[in-house]
């Protein structure tokens, strides 16, 4: 079987991402992949030092940037508390979407501490208000263009946002519709008051998107964010300092490093028309959705298919409707992993039953995938 060095590689980054993180479990397993096919020559070192990887590293700190300084500054807690006061127990989905905006590393866990003030007076049990903190929070993930998920993604497949949307927003659209039928019984109510005082804490997202759909440069449009709120706010130089510290995520670093270098590591050795080849007696639409599926739910990490499987699925996945698939099952892969850390996190801080809360996420899973695999028939 000659795909076999690039299965291995596959099961070694998801062997050793469990102990030294999906990073640099990626890095060793495409140094493997790329010894095997390419050898120790200059091609090799080649693939891992190009510009783009640092275009997209600038992203990622820029991003996680602009979530950490709203978080210190206490944005995120008024955006939280404007939620609360104005929609009632309707906010135990309203606080996770709008978070959503803004992606943290465990982001689900700050959005259900947000929720305690709701919850005080919202009926509802712990599994329950669980999974609407989980499903809601992740709405987003597939198309926001400020994951690193995303990020990668875009930087893999070679294509503008765009173009990446048009394939994938109905993965977020069939989710919220689903999602709402967690909310039945709830008390519906609509007071916005002060909205003033919202505005001046979510103002960064309300600029950065209309920036970024103008000028097409993501970076310059989270830049500008960055800039408006040091400018407004005026933070300390010590929190500053503290941001950015928290920011620097080597973990993300190296994923992007690895991630650039395994992708152009598949291609010059044609890694993926070898395993297309000796999967041919199965539909490629068939071992596509489940290579991406089971590395989502391996793993518990979005970034996981954008940077392992999908530069296996490069050409396969530059018609839209490839795309949709693909991440359809990475995503979900990832949404009913118990490796999730969102979901690991939430369950213990609401202190819900863990098999009663997946046999709620089941029943939106289910019907969303299957949705999701009517409409890609069609698409």
């Amino acid at each position: 079987m000659n795909s076999l060095p690039l299965l291995a590689s596959i099961l070694i980054a998801l062997l050793l991402s469990r102990k030294i993180g999906i990073g640099f479990s990626l890095l060793i397993a495409s140094l493997f992949l790329g010894v095997f096919t390419l050898g120790l020559n200059f091609d090799l070192v080649r693939c891992y030092f190009q510009l783009q990887s640092l275009e997209i590293m600038a992203l990622v700190f820029f991003t996680y940037s602009l979530a950490n300084l709203m978080d210190k500054l206490g944005m995120l807690e008024k955006i939280s508390e404007w939620l609360n006061n104005s929609f009632g127990s309707m906010s135990v989905a309203l606080i996770p979407l709008v978070m959503g905006l803004i992606p943290m590393p465990a982001g689900a866990l700050v959005s259900a501490s947000m929720l305690l003030p709701v919850v005080r007076n919202a009926k509802i049990s712990a599994e329950r208000l669980t999974v609407i903190n989980y499903w809601f929070r992740h709405v987003w993930t597939p198309v926001w263009p400020l994951y690193p998920s995303v990020i990668i993604a875009l930087a893999v497949l070679g294509v503008g946002y765009e173009v990446y949307l048009h394939s994938t927003l109905p993965i977020a659209i069939f989710s919220f519709i689903i999602g709402l039928f967690l909310l039945r019984k709830l008390r519906i109510s609509f007071k916005p008051r002060e909205i003033r005082k919202v505005l001046l804490n979510i103002y960064p997202i309300l600029v950065l998107i209309p920036l970024f759909l103008t000028t097409k440069i993501l970076l310059l449009s989270i830049a500008v964010s960055i800039a408006i709120i040091v400018l407004h706010k005026k933070p300390e130089v010590e929190l500053l300092k503290q941001t950015l510290k928290k920011s620097l995520d080597l973990r993300i670093f190296a994923l992007v490093f690895a991630v650039m270098g395994y992708k152009s590591i598949i291609q010059l050795g044609n890694s993926a028309q070898i395993l297309y080849s000796d999967l041919s007696f199965l539909p490629t639409q068939i071992t596509a959705f489940a290579v991406f599926f089971l590395i989502g739910f391996a793993t518990g990490i979005e970034m996981s298919y954008s940077s392992i499987s999908l530069p296996i699925f490069h050409d396969f996945a530059k018609e839209p409707r490839n795309l949709l698939l693909l991440i359809t099952a990475g995503f979900f892969g990832v949404m009913l992993s118990p490796f999730h850390l969102c979901f690991a996190l939430t369950v213990e801080f609401f202190k819900a039953d863990f098999a009663k809360c997946y046999k709620i996420l089941l029943k939106l899973v289910v019907p969303t995938v299957s949705f999701l695999l009517i409409v890609n028939t069609i698409y």
